[in-house]
């Protein structure tokens, strides 16, 4: 009966979005997916051809060409039984592409020289075979980095706008301070946009690099990035507006009010003001690289849900750290993210997708025989586990009551109230009469205070409050804080 009445409301809730659907898949030759659906991504390397392709191909020979078709086949169906259902498909490499562009040159990757073509478009038929699946792919652009001094990326460049790059050690890179590098990537995400039937573009290394010295401000050096950002989003939305853009942002935003960063963060260290692009609409989805354990990701993960918006976040989980020779990281560390990514209403990105189909310490065995359902298609907020299976002991989670917009899952201890708002007032738990305040403290579910405000008997004004999962605490004359219930603003 629970079943029965969970799909009564999805239907309800859908009808609107499935008509949206067909008429974008009217206009522009695309389906695009559900934008609450559970992402269940990995990132596809061709640098190299670490991911794919294995083998190289070349016009002159057919069957080369089938092979490495194959290849990538095999890996997109090996992918689809174990219910992913995005590929981030490294489309521009290092200055460098996989497909016929007017723009730059063939990447070495596909027929093992660079500037030549592999006899094929590679992302033409990467893009036919992921929808054939059911599958969304996002062209991953490489953006700031490319690649070596003397590498075929950096060589084109050089002749047509030396004055743009900047180089360090033996790489170069674009230089993020001139507005003209906007142009580049723009038109380099634009010209993808218009050519192929692509879901989304993913922009990597849209930062400063690590090295570079910053001769302006912090606060300059965000708005010399965000000027990009903008750029292409307006390049992209004006052509394609339901293509998603997203981003893979350093996993740790900032520093938190318990937890540091340790000097290793997007916003401050490299510039990737991530989050408030997601706020303001310029990113639909942000893929954080959280390669990292224990507090080190908990605290981290659960700021990025907070701050997602109304757009999506996917978690980056490092399966590559389960190669001894990379990191040797336990399958249980995994394990506990996965399952605690689902309880926050995080998706999920797995780095990369060599890593996962070797089936390092039983990962893909894991996710074979893991509870998502069958056909890897539900809407966020009908997860299928157990929450047996989320043995972390750093978060504890449990589900809330459904409402018109499907289940929330949020982190919450057993032994609090949760209360929600009308759009202005809250109505508090009778306890807080008991107590000697009239002051409520709001933290965010990662312990940083955000603000505080003043009750009227058992209402509080939550007007102000941007939507999210907050905890509300008693802040008496003497600053003594007593843990009171938490909140979810707004849907």
């Amino acid at each position: 009966m629970k079943r029965i009445l969970l799909l009564i409301i999805l239907l309800l809730t859908t009808g609107t979005a499935l008509e949206t659907m067909a008429q974008a898949k009217a206009r522009y030759g695309s389906q695009p997916l559900s934008a609450d659906r559970e992402i269940r991504a990995v990132w596809l390397t061709t640098i190299g051809g670490i991911d794919w392709p294995r083998h190289y191909a070349n016009a002159a020979n057919p069957s080369t060409i089938e092979q490495q078709k194959r290849e990538l086949t095999n890996m997109l169906d090996r992918l689809k039984a174990v219910n992913i259902n995005t590929i981030l498909l490294q489309t521009r490499i290092r200055g460098s592409v996989i497909y016929p562009s007017k723009l730059e040159p063939w990447d070495g990757c596909l027929s093992g020289k660079p500037g030549v073509s592999p006899g094929y478009d590679p992302l033409r038929f990467a893009i036919e075979e992921c929808h054939k699946r059911g599958m969304e792919i996002h062209a991953w652009v490489v953006t700031i980095p490319m690649g070596k001094w003397n590498g075929i990326g950096c060589q084109q460049m050089r002749r047509k706008s030396p004055s743009l790059l900047r180089k360090i050690g033996e790489d170069g890179y674009l230089n993020p301070e001139l507005p003209q590098t906007a142009d580049i990537i723009a038109d380099i995400c634009a010209e993808i946009t218009k050519n192929y039937n692509i879901d989304g573009i993913h922009l990597d290394y849209i930062r400063y690099p690590e090295n570079w010295k910053m001769r302006v401000s912090k606060q300059q050096g965000r708005e010399n990035i965000t000027r990009i950002v903008r750029k292409i989003h307006s390049r992209i939305k004006a052509i394609k507006p339901q293509v998603k853009l997203s981003c893979s942002p350093l996993g740790k935003h900032d520093d938190l009010t318990r937890y540091p960063s340790r000097g290793w963060n997007a916003r401050t260290t490299v510039c990737q003001d991530a989050q408030m692009w997601l706020r303001t609409g310029l990113m639909d989805q942000l893929y954080p690289m959280l390669y990292f354990k224990d507090n080190n990701f908990y605290p981290f993960a659960i700021d990025w849900m907070e701050q997602s918006y109304t757009g999506q976040v996917a978690a980056g989980l490092a399966v590559y750290l389960l190669d001894r020779r990379e990191g040797n990281w336990k399958i249980d560390e995994v394990k506990r993210q996965l399952n605690i990514c689902r309880q926050l209403g995080l998706g999920q990105c797995f780095f990369r997708a060599k890593f996962l189909l070797d089936n390092h310490q039983g990962i893909y065995d894991y996710l074979r025989i893991f509870n998502y359902a069958q056909n890897g298609m539900e809407r966020m907020g009908f997860p299928h586990f157990s929450e047996s299976t989320a043995e972390a002991n750093t978060v504890r989670a449990t589900y809330m009551r459904p409402s018109t917009k499907g289940v929330h899952p949020k982190r919450i201890r057993q032994d609090l109230p949760w209360i929600e708002d009308n759009g202005q007032y809250a109505i508090l738990p009778d306890k807080s009469m008991e107590l000697d305040t009239d002051m409520i403290l709001v933290k965010a579910l990662a312990g940083n205070a955000v603000t505080t405000l003043m009750r009227r008997g058992n209402h509080l004004d939550v007007s102000t409050l941007q939507n999210g999962m907050y905890v509300l605490y008693t802040l008496d004359q003497r600053g003594k804080t007593h843990r009171l219930a938490f909140i979810k603003k707004g849907e």
